[in-house]
């Protein structure tokens, strides 16, 4: 048997459709409480990890103590911030009753998945104050890191803004077997920058430079946690790490320039680890990265940061490209695992053949002045709900070509299908890019070749900008797979 049958099936055997949530408690106090002494005398505060999927991912207000000693007011789903982590066994059910308790409509996107289009979170098919819907699906028989936000037509960028983010971790086995990192040196993170107030407020209130560019922040938050410690040991960490952020692109690297391995993108495990000590990291991306702190003294601490890039784009809130620290990692206990050896195959992937494209499509991003809704467009066209764009076949390998023609980044995002990156005009693909990926990063004047085949559910989709500013602006279409 395969190794992968082999793992999925142990998997499975589990017997149930939600996994334990090892690693990855309801808050701080799921960490190993050992670390204390070491990391009380720096600053910061200690980061909080993600509350466990419980059967509730109604929407809802809260409150939580983002700054410490200020309360913030906050739109959630389940009623805590970040969102809960759902866990989900490879190939198994999962279904869902969605409750909407705000003043607005929303619905839930499961991005990354593949999903029968009525659970898909299309921007029109919302949910209605008041409301509840049942979702079901099932998830890939490949693990990954995913993650779920709100999709409505003109409001995404303020729903998630104000805290509707959570992750959905799909197990499949196979990186265990690979002796990866698990446990609580298994740490899902979730990037965000925030606009930091002496009130707390995840306020939203974009202007026209804040659309152009998109609503950056100039404080980045790890899983809600400004100014973020972890402590750790002098052991390997596995870090998945999740941009969740409205428009930021994070460049990952450390303070002290080490080098770590990629070992999986957005739709899971590379096939051969990446060694590299910077990467790009755009909305909507993740990554999986060991980060091995064996050699490091006790006592010492070492900062993951986005590192500073040139770029146009200028924010209201700050600059993109600007240096900011995401989480600091405080080595005080003793190793509690030996160094990870990477392996030289991870998983295998079957590559799609460019020369077995049965056809191929030009995407054109562009940014119209005044900087408005309708002004931003794919192809020409800005988002309109009764009008499908591109229609696409069931099992038919496409090529397509997206080109960048602003002066903004913008993260490519499409429903209904994972893809395989060809090339890029402008640079080699990054260490994170070589496996399955939904979400990739188009930079100025750039173009790149992505392959794909929409072996899913046959429905109505979109395909669009994940800077959430340029997408509630209309850079988005219809995409309907038949």
């Amino acid at each position: 048997m395969p190794r992968r049958a082999f793992f999925r099936g142990t998997a499975a055997a589990l017997g149930s459709t939600l996994l334990p949530a090892w690693g990855c408690g309801g808050g701080a106090s799921s960490q190993n409480p050992g670390s204390a002494g070491a990391s009380a005398a720096r600053s910061g505060q200690r980061i909080a990890l993600p509350a466990a999927f419980s059967g509730d991912l109604g929407a809802r207000r809260a409150e939580r103590e983002v700054w410490s000693g200020t309360r913030t007011a906050l739109w959630t789903l389940g009623g805590v911030y970040p969102s809960p982590t759902v866990r989900l066994a490879a190939g198994a059910a999962f279904s869902v009753r969605l409750r909407n308790d705000l003043a607005e409509p929303t619905n839930v996107h499961w991005h990354g998945l593949v999903v029968p289009a009525e659970a898909d979170g299309h921007p029109t098919d919302l949910l209605a104050p008041g409301t509840t819907r049942d979702i079901a699906f099932t998830a890939p028989s490949r693990g990954g890191t995913f993650w779920y936000h709100p999709h409505p037509d003109r409001r995404t960028a303020a729903q998630v803004y104000q805290g509707m983010a959570g992750f959905l971790l799909v197990e499949d086995g196979v990186d265990r077997a690979l002796g990866l990192p698990t446990g609580d040196r298994d740490i899902p993170v979730l990037l965000q920058d925030r606009r930091r107030r002496t009130d707390g407020a995840f306020t939203y209130a974009p202007g026209p430079m804040d659309t152009m560019a998109g609503y950056l922040g100039d404080v980045a938050l790890a899983n809600g946690t400004p100014d973020a410690y972890l402590s750790v040991s002098a052991s390997p960490y596995r870090l998945r790490l999740l941009n969740g952020s409205n428009a930021r692109v994070f460049r990952i690297g450390f303070d002290d320039g080490r080098a770590f391995f990629v070992v999986a993108g957005d739709g899971g495990l590379l096939e051969r680890p990446a060694t590299t000590s910077a990467f790009d990291l755009g909305p909507g991306e993740r990554a999986e990265i060991v980060v091995d702190f064996s050699a490091d003294p006790l006592g010492r601490s070492v900062s993951m940061r986005s590192l500073a890039f040139a770029s146009s784009g200028m924010g209201m809130g700050g600059s993109q490209g600007a240096a900011l620290s995401l989480l600091r990692f405080d080595v005080d206990r003793q190793a509690e695992a030996a160094p990870w050896r990477p392996p030289a195959l991870l998983d295998p992937i079957a590559r799609f053949d460019p020369a077995a494209a049965r056809r191929r499509r030009p995407f054109l991003m562009q940014m119209g002045m005044p900087p408005s809704a309708g002004a931003f467009t794919i192809n020409g066209r800005s988002f309109q709900a009764g009008r499908v764009d591109v229609r696409v076949p069931r099992g038919e390998l496409e090529l397509w070509e997206i080109e960048n023609g602003s002066t903004e980044a913008h993260p490519f995002h499409v429903h209904a299908a994972q893809f395989q990156m060809v090339s890029r005009s402008n640079s080699p693909l990054g260490p994170h890019e070589s496996g399955w990926k939904d979400t990739m990063l188009v930079w100025p004047n750039e173009r790149v070749q992505i392959l794909l085949r929409f072996d899913g559910p046959a429905g109505l989709f979109v395909l669009h900008c994940h800077n959430l500013e340029h997408e509630d602006a209309g850079m988005m279409l219809n995409l309907e797979v038949a």
